[in-house]
């Protein structure tokens, strides 16, 4: 197709585009394995333009990672706001969206850069405080909350043949960790 022939696309769709592909690669191959060159052509677009739009790598998996982390605050604020109700609608999340855990894990596993510890962790305590004020849960609840969500995310992502009993497990730890108003 020759340039005259194609339809240039707002930079906002463009944009999109962009952080969907974005999205898949991190998700497969992290921070250090993604390439832009491979998002680029996942889009029909060339590297240099990505770099043009989000200045790094580093800068593009960042606003992967905080859209990770608001589809997860996002399924929370529309969820029962119980530690079961959260974790259902964190399951259900993990299910409609398998980027969502394989980006969680690879921003964790990304922290050794100073720049994206920073970001997952300031995430990370924004989340734990959402749980919180959500739940009226204490801080060895929301650790407990996080604990099962590991479980899950990793028994999800992996399709461990056990992970109705994880669920089942994560449902009965939450119940437990639950704040006692919670449990009437």
């Amino acid at each position: 197709m020759s340039d005259a022939a194609r339809v240039r696309k707002p930079a906002s769709e463009r944009r999109a585009e962009i952080l969907k592909a974005a999205d898949a690669e991190f998700a497969a191959n992290g921070l250090a394995g993604a390439r832009l060159e491979a998002i680029a052509a996942r889009v029909g677009v060339s590297h240099p333009r990505i770099v043009q739009m989000f200045g790094s790598k580093r800068s593009l998996f960042l606003e992967v990672v905080h859209a990770a982390f608001d589809r997860i605050e996002g399924s929370f604020a529309d969820a029962e706001h119980t530690l079961a109700g959260l974790g259902d609608a964190y399951r259900r999340l993990l299910h409609d969206e398998h980027t969502v855990g394989l980006v969680m894990l690879q921003s964790y596993a990304a922290a050794a850069d100073e720049t994206v510890r920073e970001a997952v962790r300031e995430r990370q305590l924004r989340l734990q405080d959402a749980i919180s004020r959500l739940t009226g849960a204490d801080a060895m609840q929301v650790r407990t909350f996080f604990a099962t969500g590991l479980v899950l995310t990793v028994s999800t992502l992996l399709e461990l043949p056990g992970r109705q009993d994880d669920i089942a497990w994560g449902i009965w730890a939450l119940r437990l960790a639950a704040p006692a108003d919670d449990q009437a």
